[in-house]
């Protein structure tokens, strides 16, 4: 047996993957890591994010492909395959594509704390090339005649991206007319600041930008809407989102949060009990 490479999988996570991947995974599924190397002394560039989780998600994926057979990992470099990559419609790095039975999807970024399932999720639709929509979706998704593409922008602090992810995800397995993308925006504020980010999780469709997670029916309405040039926007019963925020703003909220239970916690009297505050959890991050 091949040795387990380093990653940021810990002996316990591991096995639950393995796991996992045992009781879903039934067709083979070729995973892509598309990454660019950043020179630590290099030229310092204000248009696009340095590639800081290329090497994390690398090691990630090729954890997990040593975890089931069906699974093979082949890296590229996003300059050096640049042809390669535009073939492919890959922007951005660090990029995973996950395909399998003719289909594929794009997950952008570091998918963890919260987005790591979601990630998971995706191999076993790519790996078994359906998906839990219900059939009346997967009927109108494998009509569609026309390309779709959708761009989820999440992140893994936000109660409600992990919902949106999972689901571009599947309609991206269950019709080969939909190029589907997952972006995890936190690592990337230039490029959120490029798109005026202020909320998520957000979602594109054909360009056109929508705020706030769907559910499975409002999507394809709002799919075949724009597909047939309608402007107008599915009424949703909520429109969910929550504030945007960087890496960096995500780990300066969490040491406020931190200091200020900190200080609730010396100015209680003695004798009183003390509760924990929830705090902010930041995925990779102790």
């Amino acid at each position: 047996m091949p040795a387990i490479p380093q990653g940021p999988l810990a002996r316990a996570e591991r096995t639950e993957v393995a796991n996992y991947l045992a009781e879903r995974l039934s067709g083979a599924v070729s995973l892509d890591v598309w990454t660019v190397e950043d020179s630590p002394g290099g030229l310092i560039r204000t248009d696009r994010d340095v590639c800081t989780k290329c090497p994390d998600v690398l090691a990630l994926v090729r954890q997990i492909t040593t975890l089931h057979p069906a699974l093979t990992v082949t890296p590229y470099n996003l300059q050096r395959h640049a042809d390669r990559a535009a073939a492919a419609h890959v922007e951005l790095a660090p990029t995973v594509v996950v395909r399998g039975h003719g289909r594929s999807v794009q997950l952008v970024g570091l998918f963890a704390g919260a987005l790591f399932p979601v990630m998971l999720d995706a191999i076993g639709f790519a790996s078994n090339g359906l998906t839990p929509v219900q059939k009346e979706t997967r009927a109108a998704l494998q009509a569609l005649t026309a390309p779709v593409t959708l761009e989820a922008m999440v992140e893994p602090y936000d109660g409600y991206s992990a919902h949106l992810a999972r689901l571009v995800a599947a309609f991206g397995v269950e019709s080969k007319q939909i190029r589907a993308r997952v972006v995890e925006m936190a690592e990337f504020p230039i490029l959120a600041g490029q798109r005026t980010l202020n909320e998520v999780p957000a979602l594109t469709i054909n360009g056109r930008r929508f705020a706030g997670t769907w559910f499975e029916d409002d999507l394809l309405a709002q799919i075949t809407r724009v597909l047939e040039g309608n402007t107008e926007p599915v009424i949703r019963d909520q429109v969910l989102t929550t504030p945007y925020l960087s890496e960096d703003d995500a780990l300066e909220l969490a040491r406020q949060q931190s200091a200020a239970q900190s200080e609730a916690q010396q100015l209680a009297p003695r004798g009183d009990e003390e509760t924990s505050g929830g705090g902010l959890y930041i995925p990779g991050r102790g």
